[in-house]
């Protein structure tokens, strides 16, 4: 199931195109980047009444990236407005649309690899992008006001003599406690738009299982660029640009976790539905391209499936269906071999074939008679669930189409209308 599970993920990652969504979400936070925190500096300076010396403290710990926004300039600024006229309606709105942007090219990417399961939403999804960027920017005032509280109460003269004796304790604690809130937000960040943006409903934990791989390992990955990267060569070469490129690295690493954790979710979360399209897809035996054969060995044996109530055994002799039942189910050979006897025609299926769908897609009932040549282990699958994987895979439907013209040139013969190619 590890190997199954790994490499639905690769292919479905691929397929979805979500090293582009990934870059996208890239230069879209860092369009919105400085928007959201002039948003953040609005509500502390002008709600919470935060001093200049103390946002400058925070700020301080980021100073590879204070080149790119101006915050002194800034909070001056908004010290400076007495009133809120007309002219500051117009600019908070254009902050708002510019961060939204953010929020918007994720919800894009999460389309990208939920859009056969989850219902179109095209106003739910605006919703969602205006309340992920209100969460963000009430989580960071939240974050940054606990830090401004602690801030206080270390500065108090009580606090002087521990003060003198550990500044560098301090210092260094301080800008731990920042980093452990920086990646708290991150956390928190993605388990809620893993749980809500998705529009699937994922199980709680395993939203909070794959949040807490993406921000770990990248986490790591942080650590190891800081620790191998020159930044003071880049800046050298690049100027303020070098902070730009460097921000935009992290953050499409960063994307890029969050979109493949993403997959991942959306692998486990319909995992036995996926792995039955790639049984009805499994690549004939003849079929000796190397991705053929790596498929035929990762998925003939569908151990998830395996532990399912629709797994039956037929001795040798017995019959599966007969001519004119009007049983509608599909079967999945896992061990033996199965005759299929239609008019004047004999199928034979072995360990790794699919057969009986023809009843389902037609809603008719059965043209032949199945039987086990040998003692056989099959998987039964229900109609709703084939008819939803042709719904949901154009590979599926294309086969079944297929299967359905054979079905039709077999039983009915070769007429004027109808041409076997």
């Amino acid at each position: 199931m590890i190997g199954q599970s790994f490499y639905l993920t690769t292919v479905y990652y691929i397929q979805n195109n979500l090293y582009n969504s990934a870059a996208a979400c890239a230069f879209g936070f860092l369009f919105s980047f400085i928007p959201i925190i002039m948003m953040v500096l609005a509500v502390l300076v002008r709600i919470l009444h935060a001093s200049p010396s103390f946002i400058n403290s925070i700020f301080s710990f980021t100073s590879q990236y204070r080149d790119m926004f101006d915050v002194q300039s800034f909070v001056n600024t908004l010290l400076g407005y007495h009133t809120f006229g007309w002219v500051d309606f117009v600019l908070m709105l254009f902050i708002i649309w510019m961060a939204r942007k953010f929020f918007a090219t994720i919800m894009q990417g999460i389309n990208r690899i939920f859009h056969y399961k989850a219902p179109s939403r095209p106003l739910f999804n605006q919703l969602i992008i205006f309340a992920g960027e209100l969460v963000l920017v009430i989580l960071s005032v939240i974050i940054i006001f606990i830090m401004f509280t602690a801030h206080q109460i270390f500065t108090q003269p009580a606090l002087a003599f521990l003060r003198r004796q550990n500044p560098l304790l301090l210092g260094t604690s301080s800008k731990i406690v920042i980093n452990i809130f920086a990646y708290l937000l991150i956390f928190i960040f993605v388990t809620i738009a893993y749980r809500f943006a998705a529009g699937t409903k994922p199980r709680l934990k395993l939203c909070i299982i794959s949040s807490t791989v993406c921000t770990a390992v990248f986490f790591i990955i942080s650590k190891l660029i800081n620790f191998f990267l020159n930044i003071e060569n880049y800046n050298l070469i690049y100027g303020v640009l070098s902070n730009v490129m460097i921000l935009l690295f992290e953050v499409y690493i960063f994307f890029t976790l969050f979109l493949t954790c993403a997959q991942v979710i959306y692998v486990l979360q319909f995992f036995d539905s996926l792995l039955l399209g790639e049984l009805y897809l499994l690549p004939e035996r003849n079929d000796t391209a190397v991705l053929s054969i790596i498929k035929r060995v990762l998925f003939i044996k569908p151990a998830a499936l395996m532990n399912k109530n629709d797994v039956i055994t037929v001795k040798t002799g017995g019959i599966i269906y007969s001519k004119d039942d009007t049983t509608d189910d599909s079967y999945y050979v896992v061990n033996g071999t199965v005759v299929l006897s239609r008019s004047e025609n004999l199928t034979y299926y072995d360990k790794g074939a699919f057969f009986g769908e023809q009843a389902c897609i037609l809603n008719k009932p059965r043209a032949g008679e199945a039987k086990a040549l040998s003692d056989c282990e099959l998987i039964k699958v229900p109609a709703a669930s084939f008819r939803a994987l042709i719904e949901n895979d154009p590979r599926a439907a294309e086969k079944a189409l297929l299967q359905v013209s054979d079905y039709v040139a077999k039983v009915y013969g070769r007429t004027s209308n109808f041409l076997v190619s």
